[in-house]
């Protein structure tokens, strides 16, 4: 599980909307995460509605600062990613997006779930 930082939760919003909406499963992830999180609802629906723009690199790596923190992120970002069943084009140049700025050498799929596992 991953921290209340908005840098991060900004960053799932904004993979949820990557491809042009958020669709139910995806707002359930979310919202499973919001609650966990203990987050009230004006602050839910804020983080629902942010379609971007995505946190800058920096912000990013210095919300990761470590191997395990980044590890969390980035399998909470692929759940996310396929809560709906499929993965879409964008929201896998996002996923490789944030590979890249944690400096990991990832070009497929496969890679990823290795790196994840």
């Amino acid at each position: 599980m991953i921290t209340a930082n908005p840098v991060l939760l900004k960053t799932l919003c904004c993979l949820a909307w990557s491809d042009g909406k958020v669709v139910e499963q995806e707002e359930a992830f979310l919202r499973t995460i919001f609650h966990q999180l203990h987050l009230d609802v004006d602050e839910q629906e804020a983080l629902l509605a942010f379609a971007g723009p995505l946190p800058k690199e920096q912000d990013l790596l210095v919300a990761c600062p470590d191997p395990g923190t980044r590890r969390s992120f980035l399998r909470l970002a692929v759940d996310l990613a396929w809560s709906d069943g499929e993965l879409s084009d964008p929201e896998w140049e996002l996923l490789k997006g944030f590979c890249q700025t944690f400096a990991m050498r990832i070009r497929t799929w496969q890679e990823l779930n290795s790196w994840l596992s």
